[in-house]
């Protein structure tokens, strides 16, 4: 103590003279306050800068209207998980300079016990405490603000976005003065309250241990979407608790390695283990933080790519694939696919059904794509999509009394289709008579392409000339093939009138021509009265309306083979039927209905919005709807395959329609922002975590000076006493970069998933499972690791340097 006896003993004076005896620790515990107080900083700016830039551009075809609203779900959603990683990082903080405070202490019993003997009163004791508090992190504060400013700025940002943060670095400032005044009284009485303090420490943890929980078993029933103290709390806690058990088996390990170390006769590894189990209360704090910050990357990894992969499995499910636009009540044709496919970053393109449907008193959605695409543009949704399941639905056997679309290839040098018609008309006339035929594209696109022509009847047979209400002719006609993908295949013919006031018309396909390619091997009959003016003359069905024309009379309905479908598992749950089940659907809104058998139970049907939902291969519907009737239901959203970056071009395309893309929607990327925030929460941890490791060794090494004298005197060299204390502090620092790692990954498996579904809209309970960002989870912890081997490295080469001149007492001269 740098103060001569005959000093008057000054308040002043005397915290001067404390102060610059340790002046080390203290410059860390300001170090402590400064990174905490930056980080407390940077991570609400961060939250609020990604909040504020979401929608800006806003995505392709929203209003601005939903744009807001989606800003705002996903604000609520992060104003309620951005508390945990301040909390994290406090807790963090607290637990450092609150050891840095005890090191204190401890460094200054001699000091404490002879300024007492001189005279200083309790109140005298208090107010140097708390100066030194004070100043502590009132230099610590202004340095983390500045820091934070100067990061902020370096990063992209802005410095008065972190400086806008000045709330947090002051609750931050008056939270961790608090602790660093509590714990150096603390730390200065402790001989007289090490129960209480060991009772304290025990009921603390118990209630950790009890929180965690607590958190555990409520978190699955969080859902975003309003504050949830849970929510703010759970990553914090849990992290704590885990990290509390990986203390634990610090300890418990420590112990077990000494014992068998102790009786091998070399000095070493005995004498490192045997050190490390005595001094487990001191090094319990390095192994806390270190422990606590690894256990925080390897969550904020699993949190990153677990997020990822949720919110994107999620889209990818709603939206079908990688990008969709919904035309209802317009309809898909093949130009539109056509034009879809070509734009830059679109690998292929598709027309889709997805139409709601009801069975019984159920509401599903029923969703068609052509059997050809399901390969190419249906999403697989990280596995959640069973596309092959998807695809079986298409392969129908030949005895197999299902529907089986057989369409007529058109070949690929067609231009064109010219289609003739035998006409039998018996007592009325064919007015407003049109001839349709139904096409599909390679994509299975269909388009209704009709046939211009005319009706060639003999004049002497007309009923004018003749009386007769019973005559014939014949239609021919021909049109040219759409804009489309080739080549084409025709699915059917289909015929109509215009109001008739009775009689009966019977059409008959006479033969057909793809244009440029050659005749079509296709025969039917179709007949037309006053009572059901359209009829189909020819479909591409197998033979099936052609052993059951529709106008046959009642009971038709049951000569029609079923739609083979996939159907998800809580479909059938809620329905009570399994595979080989036959269902009645009706089209919502226009009482068609169609029966299918389910071929198979899926988890999710791709572009459905819920979990009840059908699968069915889109010219099959399309087959069934003709089987039962003269139209379709045609498709009404375009799929596409490819980089979702794509979806403005495609908007465009599309009459500047909203793109669904299977990337996460504009409210979870808004909440994504954690994603960052964590890995900001994460490096200011790592940085806490080194700068009270190296005061912790620092403080080891001044006060186990006099023991290099004694190993000095029994011959042990300079440089092994270097070996023995890195092999000592690299085996604790190991050990808790591996316990911390464990109990990272313990964690992140308990809560992580729940975590993601909690604070982020729209995630999906199909979307689950743990995925770890790997690369940056080892780029962050080699850099702990690195940084931890310098401190040892660092220390080991004090205790050498020491070690050469120590000597046996010369800490009592």
């Amino acid at each position: 103590m740098p103060i001569p006896r005959s000093s008057p003993l000054t308040t002043g004076r005397l915290w001067r003279a404390r102060a610059l005896a340790r002046a080390g620790l203290l410059a860390s515990a300001a170090a402590t306050v400064a990174v905490a107080v930056a980080t407390v900083c940077l991570v609400p700016a961060a939250l609020a800068r990604a909040a504020g830039e979401a929608g800006h551009p806003p995505p392709p075809g929203l209003s601005a209207e939903d744009v807001a609203d989606q800003i705002e779900l996903g604000s609520t959603a992060l104003a309620t998980a951005a508390p945990a990683l301040v909390l994290l990082v406090s807790i963090l903080a607290g637990t450092a300079i609150a050891q840095l405070a005890r090191l204190i202490a401890a460094a200054r019993d001699d000091e404490t016990a002879t300024i007492r003997a001189r005279g200083l009163s309790s109140g005298q004791a208090r107010l140097l405490d708390a100066g030194e508090a004070l100043v502590v992190v009132v230099v610590g504060g202004i340095v983390g603000v500045g820091l934070a400013s100067v990061i902020s700025a370096v990063a992209g940002g802005s410095a008065l976005e972190a400086l806008a943060q000045w709330p947090w670095a002051l609750a931050a400032v008056v939270v961790l003065g608090i602790v660093f005044t509590i714990a150096l009284r603390r730390g200065e009485r402790r001989a007289g309250s090490s129960r209480t303090t060991r009772a304290t420490t025990a009921a603390l943890v118990v209630v950790v241990l009890l929180a965690a929980a607590l958190v555990v078993w409520q978190l699955p029933a969080a859902r975003a979407g309003g504050f949830d103290p849970i929510v703010a709390i759970a990553p914090a806690v849990v992290l704590m608790a885990g990290t509390l058990v990986a203390l634990a088996l610090f300890g418990v390990g420590s112990a077990a390695v000494a014992r068998p170390s102790a009786a091998i006769p070399s000095l070493a590894p005995a004498y490192p283990t045997r050190q490390v189990s005595r001094r487990v209360p001191i090094y319990a704090v390095a192994v806390l933080l270190v422990g606590l910050t690894v256990a925080e990357t390897v969550f904020a990894s699993a949190y990153a790519a677990t997020w990822s992969a949720m919110t994107t499995d999620s889209a990818a499910v709603r939206a079908g694939a990688d990008l969709r636009v919904d035309t209802k009540p317009q309809s898909v044709n093949p130009a539109q696919v056509l034009e879809a496919a070509s734009i830059d970053g679109v690998e292929a393109a598709s027309a889709a059904l997805v139409e709601g449907v009801e069975i019984g008193q159920t509401d599903a959605q029923l969703v068609g794509v052509p059997s050809a695409m399901i390969d190419e543009v249906v999403a697989t949704a990280g596995g959640i999509v069973d596309r092959d399941a998807l695809a079986a639905t298409a392969e129908v056997a030949d005895d197999d009394f299902l529907v089986k679309p057989e369409p007529v290839p058109l070949g690929d040098t067609a231009t064109g289709l010219r289609v003739r018609l035998d006409i039998h008309v018996v007592d009325g006339f064919p007015q407003g008579f049109t001839v349709i035929a139904l096409l599909l594209d390679s994509t299975g696109a269909p388009f209704a392409l009709p046939l211009d022509g005319g009706l060639f009847f003999d004049a002497d047979d007309l009923p004018q000339f003749t009386g007769d209400l019973d005559f014939e002719g014949y239609f021919e006609g021909e049109a040219e093939l759409p804009e489309g993908q080739g080549p084409w295949q025709l699915m059917a013919v289909a015929t109509g009138l215009g109001p008739v006031a009775g009689g009966q018309i019977t059409v008959e396909v006479a033969a057909a021509e793809a244009i440029g390619a050659g005749p079509l091997d296709i025969s039917g009959t179709g007949i037309m009265t006053g009572q059901n003016p359209d009829a189909i003359a020819w479909l591409g069905d197998g033979g099936v309306l052609a052993e059951a024309p529709p106008v046959q009379g009642d009971g038709v309905d049951s000569k029609r083979p079923p739609v083979q479908v996939a159907a998800t598992k809580a479909l059938a749950s809620r329905l009570g039927v399994g595979p080989g089940d036959l269902v009645e659907l009706r089209y919502a809104g226009t009482g068609r209905r169609v029966d299918v058998v389910i071929s198979s139970l899926v988890d999710a049907v791709p572009g459905a919005s819920g979990s009840l939902a059908l699968f069915a291969p889109l010219e099959h519907l399309l087959t069934s709807q003709l089987q039962r009737g003269t139209s379709i239901v045609p498709p009404n959203s375009l799929w596409a395959a490819g980089d979702t970056g794509a979806d403005a071009a495609l908007s465009a395309a599309m009459n500047d329609r909203p793109v669904a893309t299977a990337a996460p929607s504009l409210a979870a990327s808004v909440v994504g922002a954690l994603v960052p925030g964590w890995w900001i929460a994460t490096a200011g941890s790592a940085v806490l975590s080194l700068v009270a490791a190296f005061a912790i060794v620092q403080t080891l090494a001044i006060a186990r000076r006099r023991e290099l004298g004694v190993l000095r005197a029994v011959g042990i060299t300079a440089r092994r006493q270097a070996r023995m204390r890195a092999a000592e502090l690299g085996g604790v620092f190991g050990a808790a970069l591996v316990l911390g790692a464990g109990a990272g990954v313990l964690v992140s498996w308990l809560v992580v998933p729940d975590l993601v579904r909690a604070v982020t809209p729209g995630i999906l309970a199909l979307a689950g499972g743990i995925d770890v960002a790997w690369a940056p989870l080892a780029l962050a912890v080699a850099a702990l690791a690195v940084g931890l081997a310098a401190i040892v490295a660092y220390a080991a080469f004090g205790v050498s340097r020491a070690a050469r001149t120590a000597t046996v007492g010369e800490e009592s001269r």
